[in-house]
């Protein structure tokens, strides 16, 4: 059986491939612009060859498991959702296989749903991340956060994901900064690009944000003061857009989290956006984990692969 297993974390934007050894260690990583958006119809197992063709033929029994939005409607093999609450064992119960065109077989894990006061919501790819955070982190319990465009809030119990929220926070920051008036007091260069804040500024214009959300929880009310105090000179026009963000931030931390002191959180994000929530945490009384998305991506696809793995050798 070939010592390698090739894992993709495939989304709507970004494609990125891991070769990871029998046991889970990352020994290549490779990146394309070729999200499921840029694929066209019946295009997905080319896309596949293209980033890591030369991996196959190296390798020619090596299992491959896929994760994200590949496995959506939009994408190249529809997985229907596992609901919550869910583990690997679960989640793996769910997964499609497909035979490609050189007879091998590739697994394609499922998204979670979950029903939350009566409606459904939905996650997929992110809890391949979920998974690999907690390996990272070592805790099998309690709140996960994966900011985003759609920011996840997840609660674990036992190592499976037991319910979760979407918080729209990136989306509606990025609208209301290019698309509202709240945009136009914001400082911007002659190109019309918002202006980045000193990094002092910066932080200090997000957290009166947050302390802003901490303190009247209505959001649609408090949103407009990134207007007003823009106009009465209390803030900076270079500190306006920070200041909108840690609104957003806050009024998101503050919905999934009570006050108090807890475990650290992991939090899975780029560098300056784990800061940001890290922030918003120690404000709210917590700490937070940062963890690399691409190191979660790993680390959860190499545990699906070693588990399953281990269940083709068990038959």
């Amino acid at each position: 059986m070939s010592g390698s297993i090739f894992a993709l974390d495939w989304g709507t934007s970004n494609l990125r491939a891991f070769r990871l050894t029998s046991d889970g260690v990352c020994v290549a990583q490779r990146t394309a612009a070729k999200g499921i958006l840029a694929v066209p119809p019946g295009g997905f197992e080319a896309a596949l060859t293209e980033i890591i063709g030369d991996w196959l033929t190296d390798a020619p029994t090596a299992p491959i498991i896929l994760s994200g939005m590949v496995g959506s409607r939009q994408g190249w093999v529809e997985v229907p959702y596992a609901e919550a609450p869910a583990g690997i064992e679960a989640l793996l119960a769910k997964a499609t296989a497909k035979t490609l065109t050189d007879g091998r077989t590739a697994l394609f894990l499922p998204g979670v749903s979950c029903l939350r006061n009566g409606v459904p919501d939905v996650m997929r790819g992110e809890e391949t991340q979920i998974i690999g955070a907690l390996a990272l982190s070592g805790l099998a319990d309690g709140p996960v956060c994966a900011p985003g465009t759609h920011s996840k809030w997840v609660q674990v119990e036992g190592g499976r994901i037991m319910r979760f929220a979407t918080y729209m926070t990136g989306e509606l920051f990025a609208l209301l900064r290019d698309q509202s008036l709240l945009g136009r007091g914001m400082a911007r260069d002659g190109q019309g690009a918002i202006e980045t804040a000193p990094v002092e500024v910066a932080r200090a214009g997000f957290e009166r944000g947050v302390a802003q959300a901490f303190a009247d929880p209505a959001l649609l009310r408090t949103l407009f003061s990134a207007r007003t105090l823009g106009l009465f000179d209390r803030l900076p026009a270079v500190a306006i857009a920070d200041y909108l963000s840690g609104l957003l931030i806050g009024a998101e931390v503050a919905a999934a989290l009570p006050e108090g002191f807890g475990t650290p959180i992991p939090v899975i994000a780029s560098a300056a956006l784990a800061d940001r929530y890290a922030w918003a945490l120690a404000l709210r009384g917590y700490t937070a984990h940062p963890i690399s998305g691409d190191a979660a991506a790993v680390a959860g696809l190499a545990q699906f692969a070693i588990f399953h793995r281990a269940q083709g050798d068990a038959r």
